[in-house]
């Protein structure tokens, strides 16, 4: 499904993406028939890999269950053990006391029992890496596991099922599960918003049944807790090529944060020309619910969350050519990186994307939150070559359309795409004034202005001639 909203300078476009194909699966087998992983993405990003993502660890309970003439019997095979991803090399977790059980670099069939994922030797007593190669070390806790020791696990073949309950990324404290009531609980202090470093924060969960004498290797797919959200820009200004600029500056860690958005209310319908700052939820809670232990469900909460009013930071795109930027040189011989421009006839393909990518939790339905974004940039002449900066253009984008379908209320496990239309109506300055990115409202009309001739006048001219000599 896709929904798009028209704004004073933007077209906003909301998109879901769905299920990714398979990333991982096991490749050469062994005499015997350990329990392997394999790792699937779903909904948030297409032809990624869970670890391209910067997704190391999951955290995961099993039980093997059979029925005993009209009674179900269960026995607990795993108790949050923490599954890692190793490339052998440099990535994730050392792998080399499990060199020669589970873990392989390439895989091949969902039978043979080795994957880039593993769990023997995870243990908090028995992982002690402390070099420099690049894999997680013991001291980071953060990314250790809550047992001692973790041991290689058997199918067992004398049980019919053995169940899988699984999130990511792995949480040694603040998530539990109740096997009674097949849920799994996730404290607000758990799920924090992937501002920084999405393999720490940003909160997935799957499930799975493997039936024992298959024998083949656990595929889990994982949904998740939290959204997605994206820039992209193109162009639609007649005889101007545009550029995207920074006019703000780096921030503390040097990063460009030319692109701004304020969070906002609006207490006027137009466009939000007023809008009052407000907050957004940076944590919250969950139940996962494992009923359907293969199509868990997740209920939110926001018991003991945290919020900020600070504003998200986008990094204007660069000049990498996948981000839809073209070099051109003007006519006053000065190189530019110009964004698409708008397509004649057809759909729109091209665009410029801002690097910068969030994995915000998700914010109640009820959330009015809104944001007002800031960007400036360039107008190039196709003519002559003539720039003119445009800083400050705004536009605030709703939590909700008009329809009632959630923009900037971001929900779980959805992308969000925000792509900008600049145009010849632009709310932004060209006075030589440093923009306020802190400023939530919208200019109600337009503040640049075309060049207009009102009339013209011819008057008489003297033949009079006055001589000097």
């Amino acid at each position: 499904m896709k929904k798009q909203v028209l704004f004073a300078i933007a077209t906003m476009a909301l998109a879901s993406c769905s299920s990714d194909g398979l990333v991982n699966n096991s490749s050469s087998g062994g005499a015997e028939a350990p329990i392997a992983f394999s790792v699937e993405k779903k909904n948030i990003t297409r032809a990624a890999s869970f670890e391209s993502m910067g997704h190391y660890n999951f955290g995961v309970w099993a039980y093997k269950v059979k029925k005993d003439d009209t009674q179900l019997v269960s026995q607990k095979v795993m108790d949050n053990y923490l599954v890692g991803y190793s490339n052998g090399t440099n990535i994730g977790y050392d792998n080399s006391k499990v060199f020669d059980s589970t873990w392989e670099a390439s895989t091949d069939t969902v039978a043979d029992h080795v994957s880039p994922w593993f769990y023997e030797y995870l243990g908090k007593g028995e992982y002690d890496y402390d070099g420099d190669a690049g894999f997680y070390k013991a001291s980071q806790k953060e990314y250790m596991s809550v047992n001692d020791n973790q041991y290689l696990r058997y199918w067992d073949l004398a049980y019919t099922n053995t169940n899988f309950y699984a999130y990511a990324p792995y949480r040694s404290e603040n998530v539990s599960f109740d096997y009674d009531t097949k849920k799994i609980t996730v404290k607000a202090a758990a799920q924090t918003a992937g501002y920084d470093d999405p393999s720490l924060q940003e909160f997935m969960y799957a499930g799975a049944q493997a039936t024992n004498a298959e024998l083949k290797d656990v595929k889990l797919t994982f949904k998740h807790l939290g959204a997605q959200v994206n820039l992209r820009f193109y162009e639609s200004v007649r005889g101007y090529r545009v550029e995207i600029i920074d006019v703000i500056g780096n921030d503390a860690n040097g990063d460009p944060t030319g692109i701004q958005a304020t969070p906002a209310t609006a207490t006027e319908t137009t466009n939000g020309a007023s809008a009052t700052e407000t907050k957004y939820y940076t944590t919250c809670g969950a139940t996962i619910d494992y009923s359907n232990v293969t199509s868990p469900t997740a209920n939110v909460n926001y018991t003991d969350a945290k919020t900020t009013h600070d504003n998200l930071k986008f990094a204007i795109p660069d000049k990498d050519k996948e981000n839809g930027l073209e070099e051109i040189t003007s006519k006053r011989n000065v190189k530019y990186n110009v964004i698409p421009e708008a397509v004649v006839t057809g759909t729109q393909k091209d665009f410029a994307t801002s690097p910068t990518v969030y994995y915000p939790v998700a914010q109640p339905t009820t959330s009015e939150v809104g944001f007002t974004f800031h960007v400036s940039y360039k107008l190039i002449a196709d003519d002559n070559g003539e720039e003119i900066t445009v800083k400050d253009a705004r536009v605030y984008v709703p939590a909700k359309d008009d329809s009632g379908n959630y923009i900037a209320a971001w929900q779980p496990n959805t992308k969000y795409t925000y792509t900008f239309k600049i145009t010849e109506s632009s709310t932004g300055s060209t006075s030589p004034t440093n923009p306020d990115i802190t400023t939530p409202s919208v200019p109600t009309t337009p503040q640049v202005y075309p060049i207009v001739f009102d009339g013209a006048t011819i008057e008489d001219y003297t033949t009079d001639v006055t001589k000097e000599y």
